[in-house]
C-alpha cells in the first residue's frame, strides 16, 4: 500500500555496477523525473574518482534527499575491495550533501512485482515501461542465454529498486550505518 503524503521527498535509486550505474530519480512513487546510465571507464584508484564525479552531477542536478541502493551491494562491500571503494566515495558524497542512504533487498524488489506477473528482469523492465511510458523506447529486447545483459538494463533495476522503495513498509528498508567499519 502507499502512504500518500503531501510531500514525496525526492530521491535517487542506483545499481551501481562495476565501470557503470543506472540511475532513477523519484519524486514520490509516481512521478519518475530522471533515468539513465554513467560510465566511468577506468580501473583502480581512478574508477571511484570518475564514478564520484558522475555521482555529485546527479546530485546537484537532482537535489535528492535520499539514495536508494539494494543491501546487497553494502554486503558485498565488506568484502570485494573494488565494490568497497565505490561504496566509500557514495557514503563521502552522501554525507557531504547531507543525503541519507537506504536500501532495500533484492527479495523485495522481487516482491514489489509479483503482483504484476513479473518474475524476470525483463518482465519487470516490461512492467516498469507500462508504468513509466517515458521509458518504453529504452527498453532492450529480451536477453538471449548466450548474450551478455545489455547495459541499460542497469537504469530498469534502479527504477525497479526506486518503485519498491515507494512500495515497502518502512520497516523492511535497510539503513547501512553498519557501514562505518567499511570507511
Amino acid at each position: 500500500m502507499i502512504n500518500l503524503r503531501i510531500y514525496d521527498p525526492r530521491i535517487l535509486a542506483i545499481d551501481l555496477r562495476r565501470r557503470r550505474f543506472g540511475f532513477s530519480v523519484f519524486e514520490g512513487p509516481r512521478r519518475l523525473i530522471g533515468w539513465g546510465v554513467r560510465f566511468y571507464p577506468a580501473n583502480d584508484e581512478s574508477e571511484a574518482a570518475l564514478m564520484g564525479k558522475r555521482l555529485a552531477a546527479l546530485l546537484a542536478v537532482y537535489s535528492p534527499s535520499a539514495i536508494v541502493v539494494t543491501k546487497e551491494q553494502w554486503d558485498r562491500a565488506l568484502s570485494d575491495t573494488e565494490i568497497r571503494t565505490l561504496v566509500e566515495e557514495i557514503l563521502r558524497l552522501a554525507e557531504a550533501n547531507d543525503i541519507t542512504v537506504r536500501g532495500v533487498g533484492h527479495t523485495m524488489v522481487r516482491q514489489s512485482f509479483v503482483s504484476m506477473q513479473s518474475g524476470t528482469k525483463h518482465e519487470i523492465a516490461n512492467s516498469l515501461a507500462r508504468i513509466f511510458p517515458e521509458l518504453s523506447s529504452r527498453l532492450p529486447p529480451a536477453r538471449r542465454t548466450w548474450e551478455s545483459e545489455h547495459s541499460i538494463m542497469t537504469m530498469f533495476d534502479a527504477t525497479a529498486l526506486g518503485l519498491s522503495f515507494w512500495l515497502q513498509d518502512s520497516e523492511f528498508i535497510f539503513i547501512p550505518d553498519h557501514l562505518a567499519d567499511v570507511r
